[in-house]
């Protein structure tokens, strides 16, 4: 039989980078304290949350957040998947990783064991695939409660026969744009990326809003330079760089001509001018100003091209997936943007130009025609 697949994709719902995160301290909803192996539950319920919205999960890569390959704490994706990774645990079903953790593999005296529970739910896998429904799965080893958090969450978006058995098809934040597949072996289940697991069970979820930075995001390897229009996405914040009636700043929401802007050749070699699609002003800076909320120095539009520099981590050329500074040619200072909000903007970001240089300097390019 051909497998059985809903519409979620792992190269589109799940994210770009792995479950390299931290180990946290988290609890169960017993009051049970763990100490996690990243944030499998908070990346398996943020991209369900991304598919039940019908939008692709940001698919940036681990080059975006430099040598912790995954974005850090503070970071509004990092805070997000945390967030989620909370949810997966205040859910009632989450009891089940203590519950099977102390239970047997088979039956004993009147508790029937983790293997046939797991029948039961591989049941409810194939019942939701069925119906279109992709469904997070709870994968226990662990066999104490001290052990809990070896466990694992992943997505279930598929299943397929082949003869007797019934393989799961998931997306699994450890092999980021890949389908894995759990196949019986032994009594247990083996997962094509490497591990053995006990069992498995279907978690509690509810969908909550992602945050939808763009719905036509860039593909990564696309080239960018003079010629490209773009929009700037500040990379510790996710608010898109805006132009309006002079004023520059960082907004958070679909983005529209005032985040959109014209990449044109600079007045020397190896610099660019930055238009506002919406105002056809350019961003500018210059020495001696003074930004409103931090006192840094002052970025605005005005009607003359100033140039900028364009620096590519790492280097080689600019492409939409890099990391990049972007710094003032005439005074040295980098683009920069922090959760500081100017007044009277209805909570719109600063953005400055900074003399130094921290992760706050870090733009990349959230779409581009």
């Amino acid at each position: 039989m051909a497998a059985v697949r809903t519409a979620f994709d792992p190269a589109v719902h799940g994210f770009g980078f792995p479950n390299a995160f931290v180990d946290l301290l988290t609890s169960l909803p017993t009051g049970t304290a763990i100490q996690t192996k990243g944030r499998c539950g908070g990346m398996a319920f943020a991209s369900l949350d991304y598919f039940s919205a019908d939008r692709p999960a940001p698919r940036w890569a681990t080059n975006l957040y430099g040598a912790a390959r995954v974005p850090p704490d503070g970071n509004w994706l990092a805070d997000r998947i945390r967030k989620r990774l909370f949810d997966s645990f205040r859910a009632r079903s989450a009891l089940k990783f203590v519950t099977w953790a102390v239970a047997p593999d088979d039956r004993f005296g009147p508790v029937d064991g983790v293997r046939s529970w797991t029948l039961d739910e591989l049941a409810k896998v194939v019942a939701a695939v069925d119906a279109g429904r992709p469904v997070p799965l709870g994968l226990v080893v662990a066999r104490s409660v001290k052990d809990v958090g070896q466990d694992h969450q992943v997505v279930a978006h598929g299943y397929e026969r082949v003869g007797d058995e019934t393989h799961v098809l998931v997306t699994d934040s450890n092999s980021p744009g890949h389908e894995v597949t759990l196949q019986p072996e032994a009594g247990a289940w083996r997962a094509s990326n490497g591990p053995l697991w006990r069992g498995f069970f279907v978690q509690d979820y509810t969908a909550v809003r992602p945050v939808i930075l763009t719905r036509t995001p860039a593909r990564g390897d696309e080239p960018v330079g003079p010629g490209s229009t773009i929009a700037l996405s500040h990379v510790w914040t996710g608010f898109s760089l805006h132009g309006e009636h002079d004023l520059v700043t960082g907004v958070r929401r679909g983005t529209r001509a005032s985040e959109r802007w014209a990449v044109e050749p600079g007045s020397d070699a190896g610099t660019v001018t930055l238009r506002n699609v919406a105002d056809g002003w350019y961003l500018a800076s210059q020495a001696g100003t003074r930004s409103p909320t931090t006192g840094q120095q002052a970025v605005w539009l005005r009607a003359e091209p100033d140039d900028w520099r364009v620096e590519v981590d790492g280097g080689g050329a600019w492409t939409a997936g890099s990391r990049v500074r972007i710094v003032h040619a005439a005074t040295g200072v980098a683009l920069h943007s922090h959760p500081h909000v100017v007044d009277g903007t209805g909570g719109q970001r600063e953005v400055t130009g900074f003399t130094g240089r921290d992760d706050n300097d870090w733009w990349t390019v959230l779409e581009l025609s």
